[in-house]
């Protein structure tokens, strides 16, 4: 379920308060990562990106509502994605950024919403990357390589027939769309499979109730060693060799 503007505006404005800035990182390896950030989200290689495909706030990054049908993933049958995920633009560049500080070789990427996203992550792609589309959620005629596979809808049977394609997982994204339990079952099947340099990103930790509720769960997994809150996108590291950190970080 998606917040109301009251709730989301609430979680904005406590996001925005405990939010640090780069110069309050006294880690060497969180600095020097949040320093490239900032430069590339200035990056002017960027400037030609259509407006039209990003929100233009929080309050519009996700239209539309969740069909009633379902599809069986797993023991259970979970409602099937219908949300156009639509985040802002710096936030789709948090996604790309990302994904090219790991191998990027290995890529997933579960629900596509606009395609904006994919089309970033289908340019840093070194390997290959599954997207599961929400059906024909976005034209991808000639605007993807050949290093991406479509695959329309989730069912366990086409994720375990991608994931038996790949070794372990580099990068995993994950857009709001999905009820709480399928987020568990999905990570119970992917962060084992992670690389050590791997990273997953969960979109909407602040829009979509289900996904607040599962990044505060996940965050306290074992092999989950630092958390990154950009309140449009959260990001889990598994091979950060500080204490157990969670932050809460701007971009603008």
């Amino acid at each position: 379920m998606l917040r109301n503007s009251v709730g989301l505006a609430f979680a904005y404005f406590r996001h925005w308060l405990q939010k640090e800035d780069l110069y309050s990182q006294q880690s060497p390896f969180i600095f020097s990562r949040y320093q490239d950030l900032i430069h590339y989200l200035k990056s002017p290689e960027f400037f030609h990106l259509n407006t039209a495909d990003f929100s233009a706030s929080i309050f519009s990054s996700a239209t539309g509502k969740r069909s009633t049908e379902t599809e069986k993933f797993g023991s259970s049958a979970y409602p099937n994605p219908r949300n156009s995920w639509k985040p802002r633009k710096k936030a789709a560049m948090l996604c790309s950024y990302f994904c090219q500080t790991t191998a990027a070789k290995q890529i997933i990427e579960l629900g596509t919403g606009s395609g904006v996203v994919t089309r970033l992550l289908d340019q840093v792609t070194k390997g290959h990357l599954y997207t599961f589309s929400e059906g024909n959620s976005f034209d991808v005629k000639n605007s993807i390589s050949t290093n991406t596979t479509v695959i329309s809808e989730l069912t366990l049977a086409k994720f375990t027939a991608a994931l038996q394609d790949l070794d372990s997982l580099d990068f995993l994204v994950i857009h709001p769309a999905f009820s709480q339990t399928y987020l568990r079952e999905i990570g119970s099947i992917c962060i084992p499979r992670m690389q050590a340099s791997g990273i997953i990103a969960l979109g909407g930790i602040h829009q979509s109730e289900e996904m607040n509720a599962y990044w505060k769960e996940v965050r306290s997994e074992d092999r989950v060693k630092l958390t990154l809150d950009f309140f449009d996108y959260g990001f889990l590291f598994f091979d950060y060799s500080g204490p157990k950190t969670n932050l809460i970080l701007g971009y603008n």
